[in-house]
């Protein structure tokens, strides 16, 4: 039996996130936590999402009060889903750590989680924690994106080698291979009680629950993950040329001003569309069309630095 001092945490790391390099600090990260009091339980992914999410779900049975996710998006995805399956069943679960550690860090890089190893460490042993949201389609759930259309695929497309070799330049390479083959598709929006908010032929859409995503940290400028709102984004046919123009304002946050740029925020949508279309969930393959997408309003415990200054979190909430 644990004393009561004594605190346990599941550590859940992928070994072949970013370059890999995680293999080699799992020792001081280890270290880091024993020193802040807690247990270190570890799992090392096999690259089943099943089993991932499996693990940070039973890990309540386990008696721990944390699960660490150390990886790419795809890992914090896969965690996320066991942890946040436990609140929508009522349960208490336990707070999400997240070291991160692969090639695409979108939901660390908002909550300004460094990717510095013995920081991030230190960021849990200190115990400042926040309740987020999360996104809820499909039977399962997502923390910061669901996406479909042109380069929402390109991180299932990229082989491991190469991500490893490049980093997010890999995903800039196979995107660029998309744009001279990738054909616009019909796409409607819905709110719930029958309000159509978009209808057109259309490149890109996504459903933000974080203000960015795909290493665009202002795809959704007015979003906050705590605000209980989910922030669509629409990116509607265009030229070549235009499509350049949208691609450059997306980098200052400046595209949500274009006539041809659909941008709203809402607790739920329902959108139609074509159903052999690929689209993601925070990195993952995600389902088909159509879709059913709504917030989970405060789905989980996180840990988060202690920031000041200009440098704060985008979140509502002042505690």
């Amino acid at each position: 039996m644990l004393s009561k001092s004594r605190k346990r945490l599941k550590l859940i790391y992928n070994p072949e996130a970013g370059l890999a390099a995680f293999r080699t600090r799992l020792d001081m990260a280890i270290r880091i936590l024993q020193s802040g009091g807690w247990q270190v339980l570890t799992y090392r992914t096999e690259g089943k999402a099943e089993l991932t999410s499996t693990e940070a779900r039973v890990a309540i049975d386990e008696g721990c009060s944390a699960v660490v996710a150390v990886g790419g998006d795809g890992t914090l995805h896969q965690v996320m889903n066991g942890l946040v399956s436990l609140t929508k069943e009522g349960r208490k679960a336990p707070t999400l750590g997240i070291i991160p550690a692969g090639t695409a860090n979108d939901l660390a890089s908002y909550l300004s989680i460094p990717k510095d190893i013995e920081n991030t460490c230190n960021i849990i042993v200190k115990g400042k924690k926040k309740q987020i949201d999360a996104g809820f389609l499909a039977g399962r759930f997502f923390l910061n994106v669901a996406s479909g259309g042109l380069l929402t695929d390109v991180s299932h497309k990229v082989d491991q080698a190469v991500k490893q070799e490049l980093g997010k330049f890999a995903y800039y390479l196979k995107a660029l291979e998309q744009l001279p083959d990738f054909r616009p598709f019909p796409l409607q929006v819905q709110l719930p009680g029958g309000e159509k908010i978009y209808e057109g032929d259309t490149l890109l859409f996504l459903v933000l629950n974080s203000a960015g995503a795909g290493s665009f940290p202002q795809l959704a400028p007015k979003a906050q993950i705590d605000d209980a709102l989910l922030d669509l984004v629409v990116f509607r046919s265009c030229s070549i040329s235009e499509f350049v123009g949208l691609f450059l304002s997306v980098l200052q946050g400046e595209h949500v001003r274009s006539p041809l740029v659909t941008y709203h925020q809402a607790q739920r949508y329902i959108l139609q569309g074509p159903d052999d279309m690929e689209t993601d969930l925070d990195g993952e393959i995600g389902p088909a069309l159509p879709w059913d997408v709504q917030v989970l309003p405060s789905a989980l415990e996180v840990f988060v630095p202690e920031l000041s200054g200009k440098k704060k979190l985008r979140l509502r909430s002042k505690n």
